[in-house]
């Protein structure tokens, strides 16, 4: 069986996800990786940034199957990178192996205009046609409160606590433990 790789672009109202390129590396190193009020809600980037860690980054998603491993969509706005959404495959999260896992992160300066739960909603609907699962996990830092609103408005419901080893922060970080099963989307989607 050969090996898929992601290549669908999504278009919601005002945001065109895609798959990453390697000419986005400039802007997730100036709106992520060297920004640190954005990097320090992720467990999986070190503080300070590596150099060359994005390209290597962009390189690796670009060469993965994303059912199997993960779907990382560059989320834009009128053609600009102004984030990234991730569905990574069920075995993420111990507490629920058998959820895809949502992730996202949204540079400070397109946060608070809704495009994080945009780009949210149009990743769910690739992850439960691609991976045909009932639900779909996530999980945020205890206090991050911004993503976790984030969450509550797609309907995702806590259901338990975990702690992450922070890269950027070099400690244990408490995290909430979210699902969103597939019949609460569609009546939080029909709710809206």
């Amino acid at each position: 069986m050969s090996r898929q790789r992601l290549n669908e672009r999504i278009a919601t109202r005002r945001l065109v996800l895609r798959p990453l390129q390697q000419a986005d590396a400039g802007a997730i190193d100036t709106l992520c990786v060297h920004d640190f009020e954005v990097l320090r809600w992720m467990t999986s980037l070190p503080w300070p940034p590596e150099d060359g860690a994005t390209a290597d980054f962009i390189a690796a998603a670009a060469d993965q199957d994303p059912v199997s491993g993960e779907a990382a969509f560059a989320v834009t706005l009128g053609g600009i990178l102004i984030g990234l959404v991730s569905i990574t495959a069920p075995g993420d999260l111990a507490e629920h192996p058998d959820c895809p896992t949502l992730g996202y992160w949204i540079g400070r300066p397109f946060q608070g205009f809704g495009y994080a739960g945009e780009a949210a909603v149009a990743a769910l609907d690739w992850a439960f046609a691609a991976h045909g699962c009932t639900a779909v996990a996530a999980r945020a830092f205890t206090d991050n409160a911004a993503s976790r609103k984030v969450l509550a408005r797609l309907g995702f419901r806590e259901t338990g606590r975990t702690t992450r080893r922070s890269k950027a922060l070099g400690r244990e970080v408490e995290n909430v433990v979210l699902r969103l099963e597939r019949d609460e989307r569609r009546q939080t989607e029909a709710a809206q």
